[in-house]
């Protein structure tokens, strides 16, 4: 009754001042803001800007496991070792296997499953460091042969003999390069600078491409042949660089494995100083947790390590 006395002395009220409440605008917005509660919230993701690149450059975001394979993939086709990507699936499998065994011998059902994941992906994260490897071996290939030919083509003016009497001294991947573009100059086509830049593809180096370009240009120019020379010994200055900064590329890497050791080694040392702790460890619900934590942690410190243990990229 109360309440119903409010409701008529208001609505008395907005009588005498004149208010008008407009109640098509107000059940509107009342039938809105209903529609709007009953449908599912989806917060918006902000996008990251690793995301972001890939998004523009048309490459799709994929998850780990696809990522790492495909990287690699890229790293074996790129230094021309196709055939060893499906033996290192293979190790990754074994790898799997191992963490799983590992994890049952452990009597910690859910460590076998985060270490048969973790292992599955080491020997594709591994593969990182033979581009850069493969990298330090073709640059050193390079600089021996270029210098060689350089020389050579320098005294003769003739690009085909200055390879052809030097090709006994070049070690693969560069000598097929160039037995190629010997086989094209002479039988395929005569046209010098059509066949080095032909030539230019076959390799992804920076200063071999500088060196295609230049010897292009000499074609047409041969005063121009000085210029190749400085090109050829930007690799002394390269190899000089890497040699300086080897230490520091590591680092990460031997840091994180120093503390991964530190940390691995409370296992072994709880068994032989205290054998309730071992015990307690890898038999309670809490101590299986905790490993299960551990070996989280340590994997992603691997992954991080041999991603900032990247070769730095040389501009020269």
């Amino acid at each position: 009754m109360k309440f119903l006395i409010f409701i008529l002395v208001v609505l008395g009220g907005w009588q005498l001042t004149g208010i008008t409440v407009p109640w098509p605008t107000v059940r509107g917005k009342i039938r809105a803001g209903i529609a709007k509660l009953q449908q599912p919230q989806i917060k918006d993701k902000k996008e990251r800007a690793k995301d972001y690149v890939r998004r523009i450059n048309g490459k799709a975001t994929d998850n780990l496991a696809v990522q790492s394979r495909k990287e690699a993939m890229e790293v074996f086709e790129r230094i021309g070792q196709r055939g060893r990507y499906r033996k290192t699936l293979r190790l990754s499998l074994a790898f799997a296997a191992a963490g799983a065994i590992l994890g049952l011998i452990l009597h910690n059902p859910l460590l076998s499953i985060v270490l048969a994941v973790g292992f599955y992906f080491l020997p594709l994260w591994w593969t990182r460091f033979e581009l850069y490897r493969y990298d330090q071996y073709l640059n050193e290939e390079l600089e021996t042969a270029l210098s060689l030919i350089t020389t050579s083509y320098t005294r003769n003016n003739d690009i085909l003999t200055a390879v052809t009497e030097n090709m006994d001294n070049i070690n693969e991947p560069v000598k097929g390069v160039f037995m190629a573009f010997t086989r094209n100059l002479r039988y395929v086509d005569a046209n010098a600078p059509a066949q080095i830049e032909r030539m230019k593809a076959a390799l992804d180096n920076s200063i071999w491409r500088q060196w295609c370009d230049s010897l292009i240009l000499c074609q047409a120019d041969h005063t121009l042949r000085d210029t190749l020379l400085p090109i050829v010994s930007k690799f002394s200055d390269l190899r000089i660089q890497q040699e300086e900064n080897d230490t520091k590329m590591m680092l990460p890497l031997r840091r994180a494995a120093g503390m991964i050791a530190l940390t691995l080694s409370v296992i072994p040392i709880c068994y032989i100083a205290n054998h309730d702790w071992y015990v307690n460890l890898v038999s309670t619900f809490l101590g299986q947790i905790s490993l299960v934590i551990t070996a989280i942690i340590v994997l992603i410190t691997i992954n991080a390590a041999i991603k900032l243990s990247k070769p730095i990229q040389y501009n020269v």
